[in-house]
């Protein structure tokens, strides 16, 4: 039994000696906005240990539409261009809103950056979050045409839809990946899609953009 207890004390303490002491609060930050404004899904990061952690944040992907750009902010903001910075985090001490901030100029769609945070001097010890932000223009009254259900399992289908002749699904890439010329009472079918976040788009007869909605399709 003594013997036991000696292999388990001596376990929690390697485990703690080089365990995760790195966190977020979610791995998957997302916030919907407009275009004309800044989007700025971010995480709470904290060192949990006992003794300082030199980090280092690198970005892994970024994926804009044209006319997007973003900063990556710790303490302070960075453009994306930079693809990696060190800092450093005291014992408990934690960052209240690691984010990246996407600027949109105006332009509509999904854009994502993946960043991973590791400490130097034990690369394991690392988080990687996904960030995304949606930006649609329009009114944000609620008034116009909508999507319905939402979220979406086998289908989507328009309210309010008189004006709405063609019908546009985006991936969070910004990329078309189904196009439908609008029926009075119609259903769409996008049961084919992937779990995730798409972007429809509701055009009127000279494809012009009446109004852009954010949908989560859902996978049972």
């Amino acid at each position: 039994m003594l013997k036991n207890l000696l292999y388990l004390t001596f376990f929690l303490s390697i485990n703690t000696m080089f365990g995760q002491n790195l966190s977020v609060s979610t791995s998957y930050a997302n916030q919907q906005g407009r275009t004309s404004e800044e989007i700025s899904p971010s995480v709470l990061l904290k060192n949990n240990s006992g003794s300082s952690m030199e980090l280092r944040w690198e970005r892994v992907k970024n994926n804009m539409p044209s006319g997007w750009d973003a900063l990556i902010c710790e303490r302070n903001c960075y453009s994306a261009l930079l693809e990696s910075r060190t800092f450093t985090l005291a014992p408990g001490e934690s960052i209240q809103d690691f984010r990246v901030t996407f600027r949109p100029n105006g332009q509509e769609g999904i854009a994502n950056a993946e960043i991973k945070v590791y400490e130097i001097k034990n690369p394991s010890n690392s988080v990687t979050v996904f960030f995304t932000a949606s930006a649609v223009s329009g009114s944000s009254n609620g008034n116009g045409p909508s999507v319905y259900p939402n979220p979406a399992v086998d289908y989507i289908q328009i309210q309010d839809g008189s004006d709405v002749k063609f019908i546009e699904v985006h991936n969070a890439l910004g990329r078309k990946i189904l196009d439908f010329n609008a029926v009075n009472t119609g259903r769409y079918d996008i049961g084919d899609l992937p779990k995730g976040m798409y972007m429809v788009r509701m055009l009127d007869r000279n494809r012009n953009i009446i109004r852009t909605q954010r949908i989560s399709k859902y996978n049972p």
